[in-house]
């Protein structure tokens, strides 16, 4: 066997596992997470096709040496996933373990290349558990004119305190020991996709919808403006794409313009594509779609793609923001703002933990299972508020 059909076999054989584990996924995690655990895991398996490396920069050994951890893991094949399990890693006497920096950084850049914060937002390294960052809350410099032999003023710098404080992010899960007879390349991708996947979604709900448990986000942050709809205007459906638009933009200074987006559910970014104006005709260009020079300039770096723009600012959907199904009258539903004011705190280390007992849906010591635990440790916090405008449908 050539190496060219070596290849094609282990794609068939990868394809063939990438269904099973959908299938099995699907009821635990549901059938969105699923589906987007798998476009992850196709694509680093295409990228190792065409440039013989994937974005999470790990060899096949690293794969497989990581895989092995979870090797055995259980009896029967599910995933069940928890966010507050009431566990203490130190009471199992098989500990946790800190997973090679390598690792941690590959499911780091599967989350950046997944999540709008991970991928748009200024990232600061900690080394310890609180940082405090400038927060200029003042008006804008100008400065001033000198006149003959005249003293100048002072300009007074109003600094507010934005702190990076560490919280504790986790993902727990039970995986079954028939999934493979021996640690693979393919069960390495979907672990490292699904924590990758669990982080960036995390992350971003925190960033727009936060309300302090335990960061607080951009809807709940009440030093973030919020620009109101016009009266009638008491639907997500009824924001000009236009006229509106412009009048958001118009909100923040030059200064933070460049590089700001908008950022939207995806049902209610499709109702505003769609609008039409008087005459029955489609108010933006090409129903939004994003133009080369907005898809040229994405301030992600080439991770989470703009779905469409309006006045020349790329628009982003984000499944954390409200849908459509909640319009209403005085509903904060839309973003627009420059992500890098944003701050993300990344501490580092990443940790993996096994339970051989413990409530997972049911005391797994019973079931002759043991359950993984990812954690985290990062940081949220708003820098500059006035980067930002909430978006709210009118009263009446």
């Amino acid at each position: 066997m050539d190496e060219k059909q070596l290849t094609q076999l282990k794609d068939v054989m990868g394809n063939v596992f990438d269904e099973l584990m959908q299938q099995k996924l699907a009821p635990f995690v549901g059938d969105l997470t699923a589906q987007k655990t798998k476009e992850i895991v196709e694509k680093l398996r295409t990228e190792r096709n065409l440039y013989g490396h994937d974005r999470t920069g790990l060899t096949e050994k690293q794969k497989k040496d990581f895989a092995e951890v979870v090797k055995a893991a259980a009896l029967k094949l599910q995933v069940d996933t928890k966010a507050n399990e009431a566990l203490l890693e130190e009471q199992d006497n098989r500990g946790g373990i800190l997973v090679s920096r390598e690792v941690a950084n590959a499911i780091t850049r599967i989350a950046a290349s997944v999540g709008i914060v991970m991928s748009q937002a200024a990232k600061w390294d900690l080394t310890t558990d609180e940082l405090g960052i400038p927060n200029y809350t003042g008006s804008f410099l100008e400065g001033e004119y000198l006149g003959v032999d005249a003293g100048g003023s002072l300009t007074a710098l109003t600094f507010g305190a934005a702190n990076l404080i560490v919280k504790k992010w986790q993902l727990a899960f039970v995986v079954g020991n028939d999934l493979l007879v021996d640690a693979s390349v393919n069960l390495a991708d979907w672990l490292l996709a699904l924590g990758g996947e669990a982080l960036a979604n995390m992350v971003d709900k925190q960033t727009f919808t936060g309300a302090g448990s335990p960061f607080i986000g951009l809807q709940n942050n009440p030093d973030v403006a919020t620009w109101t709809m016009p009266t009638g205007e008491t639907g997500f459906d009824k924001f000009n794409p236009i006229s509106d638009s412009s009048d958001v933009i118009g909100q923040l200074e030059e200064s933070v313009l460049d590089g700001a987006a908008f950022y939207f559910h995806r049902t209610v970014w499709a109702k505003i594509r769609a609008a039409k104006d008087g005459a029955g005709n489609y108010i933006l260009p090409f129903g939004g779609v994003a133009s080369p020079a907005v898809l040229q300039n994405n301030p992600t770096g080439g991770g989470v793609k703009p779905a469409g723009e309006m006045l020349g600012f790329p628009v982003f959907t984000v499944r954390h923001l409200p849908a459509y199904s909640a319009s209403g009258t005085s509903k904060l539903f839309g973003v627009f703002g420059n992500m890098k004011a944003q701050a993300y705190g990344d501490k580092g280390e990443m940790r993996v933990s096994q339970f051989e007992s413990g409530n997972f849906s049911g005391e797994i010591a019973l079931k002759d299972q043991r359950a993984l635990v990812y954690k985290h440790r990062h940081a949220l916090v708003t820098a500059l508020a006035a980067a930002f405008v909430n978006i709210k449908t009118a009263a009446s």
